[in-house]
Parts: structure tokens; sequence; C-alpha cells
């Protein structure tokens, strides 16, 4: 079969999920990653072979001196600094991801931008440039700032434009880091997903929804818990921005679901597949797969109709026991731990490819352990219930 190479990046749970899907249905997979990340797709016993680089700014020429195979991403940054070489690239593998677009799609205010022409509901947002007009913003609503590049937190909440300068300050070097909008009330598990492949082979896109439970940071983050759910009007509005965008790939989406007034919201989108693609395969939706099929045997994709269905959930223990801390109060409640009793996907623990999650737990020890967060919060419990 003709080889695939994931580029990896972060944790590497999302490079994991593709170098297994591909690597149980027979593709060679080799991994890319930088050598000092954290990731833990090489460890898969699904992984050819593992080329680190020693930065982004190797990885190209890293790539380039591979043999010619189907080519994933699995985080931004990869796909900005690609970007430059997407030619080059596209002479030797086939490209799954829009490398050459990745400025303009992962762009929010284009994001912004195409879903209200799109027809959707977006929070009202400002791209401040200085602290004067980050502390001058006017709203009824709390605010919430999101990095426009890779930074150390996923989003912030804050109450006005001073708090989230305040919240800032340290963290950024410039208000024109970030893009703020207003925050749509609503807890965790009003946020809703789609995981979509928009074929390059013919005229077809593949969407699965999905709801998160709670994500690391309550509030904000990435998935922690989540379920697949049948959100017939988050999938048609998917293949509306990515027809609108004129994206093709993987695309993957994210709304909130007002509770007020019943409507979503648009949040962002991905181009590229997202941290949590596991969570499709009990409902027979293979993200990873379906790429694979694209580019290396179109005959194999499904029909344009096909339903993908399931009720199963989807669980990242780091990430939960992370969200725990903060909230060390869900501990005592049976509902918390109901995914884990139920019909479920983990992220990392799987009985065939044991490597990654003993690495996994490594990390988790370490978490844990030396930095102490989990007993911070236990601490916190005890002495609320006394």
């Amino acid at each position: 079969m003709k080889p695939a190479v994931v580029c990896v990046g972060e944790s590497g749970i999302n490079g994991l999920a593709t170098v297994r899907s591909l690597g149980r249905r027979g593709v060679p997979v080799d991994v890319v990653a930088v050598a000092s990340s954290a990731q833990i797709a090489s460890a898969s016993r699904y992984c050819r072979r593992f080329f680190p680089v020693e930065d982004l700014a190797a990885l190209p020429r890293t790539l380039l001196g591979l043999e010619p195979a189907v080519l994933y991403v699995d985080n931004d940054p990869m796909l900005k600094a690609l970007a430059p070489h997407a030619a080059a690239l596209a002479t030797r593998f086939s490209l799954v991801d829009p490398i050459a677009d990745a400025e303009r799609l992962t762009d929010k205010a284009y994001q912004g931008s195409v879903a209200r022409q799109a027809g959707i509901s977006v929070p009202r947002t400002w791209l401040p440039r200085t602290w004067e007009e980050l502390l001058s913003l006017k709203t009824a609503k709390r605010v919430i700032a999101k990095p426009l590049a890779r930074a150390e937190f996923k989003a912030i909440v804050a109450a006005d434009g001073p708090e989230l300068a305040e919240l800032l300050r340290g963290r950024i070097a410039s208000p024109a880091e970030v893009v703020v909008q207003e925050f749509i009330e609503g807890g965790d598990a009003q946020i809703y997903a789609a995981l979509c492949y928009r074929a390059q082979s013919r005229d077809r896109s593949f969407v699965l929804s999905v709801r998160k439970l709670r994500q690391t940071m309550p509030g904000s983050g990435v998935m922690a818990v989540g379920e697949v759910v049948d959100a017939p009007q988050v999938r048609e509005m998917t293949r509306r921005l990515a027809k609108a965008a004129n994206a093709r790939g993987a695309f993957c989406t994210e709304f909130k679901l007002d509770p007020r007034d019943g409507r979503y919201h648009f949040i962002e989108w991905n181009p590229r597949p997202a941290y949590f693609q596991s969570i499709g395969w009990q409902a027979g939706f293979d993200l990873a797969w379906l790429a694979y099929c694209d580019h290396a045997d179109p005959a194999r994709l499904p029909d344009a109709g096909a339903s993908f269905q399931g009720q199963h959930y989807w669980i990242n223990l780091h990430g939960d026991l992370r969200h725990l801390a903060k909230v060390p109060r869900l501990a005592l409640e049976p509902a918390t731990w109901r995914p884990y009793l139920r019909r479920k996907e983990c992220a990392v623990f799987t009985l065939d490819d044991l490597a990654p999650w003993r690495a996994s737990m490594r990390q988790l020890a370490a978490w844990l352990f030396r930095r102490r967060s989990f007993g911070r919060a236990s601490a916190r419990l005890s002495a609320r219930r006394a």
C-alpha cells in the first residue's frame, strides 16, 4: 500500500489516531516530529519509522528527503511552517491538508467573516491593536480571548475588557495577538463540533457531529470527555462553511448552543484533523482513512449518503483530570464517571498498542506528583467539606 507520513505536534494524541487508523489497515506509516516534543505517536507499534527534526525550520527539508507518500499534518504551527514549501511538497506527496492555504484558513478573523457570509451566527468580535483598545471594549456580556497563533493558553474568559487586560498581561506582548469575542454563556456541554472530510477526488463531504461534555479547562481548552450526537444543523453548517471557504480535506468545526434562544453560534474551524478524531471510529467515521482512500484509492470512499451513527463517549484521562483539578467537587458526582462505565473510545489506551499509553502515563505521573496539581485540588475539596 502507498505509505503515509504524519507530522505530529504537541502531545501527539491527534497524530496517534492517524497512525493507528492507517497502521491497523496495513498502511506503512512514518512519523515526523520535533525531537524535543512530548508527543507519544512515534511510540506506537504502527509507526514504521520515526524522523525527529531539530525545529520547525528543519521540517520541510526532512520531508522532501522522504519517499513519496500521503502526507498528514496534525497541528497548525506545522501547517504554517510548511506553507511556503507547498508547491515542492505537492510534487512528492499527496497532501491531505490544505498546506498552501494554511495562513488563510487558520486566520480567526477570516473564519468569522466566512461564517457571517454563510448566514451563521458569530459572536460579536474585536481585534484590538493596543491595550487602550482592549480596555475600552463595550459590551454587557462576558468576553473571551483566544490567541491568533500558538500560545501557552487556549482561551481566557473575563467579565469585561479591563479584567481581560489584567489576565492577559504577562502572557502576551500586545493585544494584537488575540481575538476577543462576546462569551456565549453555557457550560462545556453546550459546545458542539463536527468532524468533516471534503473529498478532493470527487464532490463528496462526510460529516460526523459530536458534543463536548468536559474540556481540559472549564469553559475553554480542548475536549476531555465528549460523545457522538445526532446534530443535523451542526453537520449542515459545517458543509456550508467548508464550501464557502473553498476548503478540501479535513475540516473540523466548533459551535456553541445558546440555551436561551436555541441558536448555534460559530466558534472556529480547523483545516486539519481534530484532536479528538478517534471519537468517530465506533460510529464508522474514520477521518484519516477517508483521507487515505481519497488520495490513494478513491473507489474505496463511501457513498455520498453514508450515515455515521453511534452512542458512545470519548475520554482523554489526562485532560479530564486537568478539568477535575479545577472543579474538584465534580469528582463526587456519580454522573461525572458515567462515561467511564459506558461504551467508550479512549484517546490513548488500547490493548493492541500499549506503548503510547505507557508513555502517556509517565507524563500523567509527572503532572500528578511533580507539579502536585491534583493534590492541591483534593486539598481544596477536603477543606470545603470540612
